[in-house]
């Protein structure tokens, strides 16, 4: 889950102590921060220690060049983790206003609608972005992108589908969540051929605008999600990474100091640090510290839907 702060409630003291949501538990919990650690302090005890042992000398400057370029692609792939993180967050909050927008379309357009009408008008919408959370981030097989049975029941339980829905819905190979798009924008029709009440502009066109909107955020998700940042460049930056604290490790025994090996776990945890905040930042649908809240997203959203579906909104609208 995303973390919230305020920069100004932290100094130098309490940023280190600082445990969850940094990077101290994605690199300290893994086996090659130590790894890379006990080979410093190997290389280092065998040139200090072991004089019958030859340690062929390593300038420091000799790792000038691969720590030049292991930094070019360490900015390069954070720099597009974090631009794909924002764009995923951007279209997140696209979907949220694509329905607030069809919901207050349907107080705008149907003015005496009963609030059953309006919520039925609008729970298949709401459902549809919560399917496509569910299939991102769910508990299921096959990384999430089946709907658990708990998640088929949150659901029901709050009334945006019914039991022969979900039915169609569990058999359906397609998009889930264009078929729900689908049945809100057939519903919409039937209603607007049946109110003889409804507004004078009343018509499809922009309810139809924002449910292709909603369309297009949830493909734009599962699209680029599909399309992860290129291997290459991963194995890349891994390779560098390993290969360049490697040498690190091995050319700062020339120091000659133990004092090395907090400098070189300074250096590990900050390079690793970096690696695992921009993967972490290339997903953002699960339990990762960075990750986004969607179960706020989706509560928020059908709080929204329930209250302005509502009587007292309805009653309000009329003073």
């Amino acid at each position: 889950m995303t973390i919230s702060y305020d920069a100004s409630d932290f100094n130098e003291l309490t940023v280190l102590l600082r445990w969850r949501g940094t990077i101290m538990p994605a690199v300290l919990c893994r086996p090659v921060m130590w790894l890379l650690l006990a080979s410093h302090v190997g290389f280092l005890y065998l040139h200090m220690y072991r004089q019958d042992i030859h340690m062929p000398a390593m300038p420091w400057k000799l790792t000038g060049v691969p720590t030049s370029l292991l930094t070019f692609f360490l900015v390069f792939y954070s720099g597009n983790c974090y631009t794909r993180y924002y764009a995923f967050y951007s279209k997140c909050t696209g979907m949220s206003g694509a329905v607030m927008c069809w919901v207050g379309l349907l107080r705008v357009h149907f003015p005496k609608a009963t609030p059953e009408k309006l919520w039925n008008l609008s729970r298949h919408i709401v459902a549809s972005v919560y399917i496509l959370y569910f299939q991102l981030a769910g508990g299921a097989s096959d990384g999430g992108k089946q709907v658990t049975e708990s998640e088929w029941q949150v659901l029901l339980q709050t009334g945006l589908i019914s039991q022969e829905e979900k039915k169609k819905l569990a058999e359906y190979r397609g998009f889930k969540p264009f078929l729900l798009q689908v049945w809100a924008l057939r519903s919409l029709t039937d209603h607007l051929s049946e109110d003889k009440e409804k507004g004078a502009s009343a018509n499809l066109n922009p309810f139809q605008q924002q449910a292709l909107a909603l369309r297009g955020h949830c493909a734009d998700i599962v699209n680029t999600m599909t399309q992860p940042i290129p291997f290459p460049y991963y194995h890349t930056l891994t390779l560098m990474l390993s290969l360049n604290l490697l040498l690190i490790a091995y050319s700062m025994i020339e120091f000659e100091t133990v004092m090395t090996i907090p400098c070189f776990f300074i250096i590990v945890l900050v390079c690793l640090g970096l690696k695992e905040t921009a993967v972490a930042l290339a997903d953002p649908f699960g339990g990762d510290d960075v990750d986004f809240e969607t179960e706020v997203y989706m509560a928020n959203m059908l709080a929204n839907t329930k209250v302005s579906s509502s009587r007292q909104q309805q009653q309000q609208q009329h003073r």
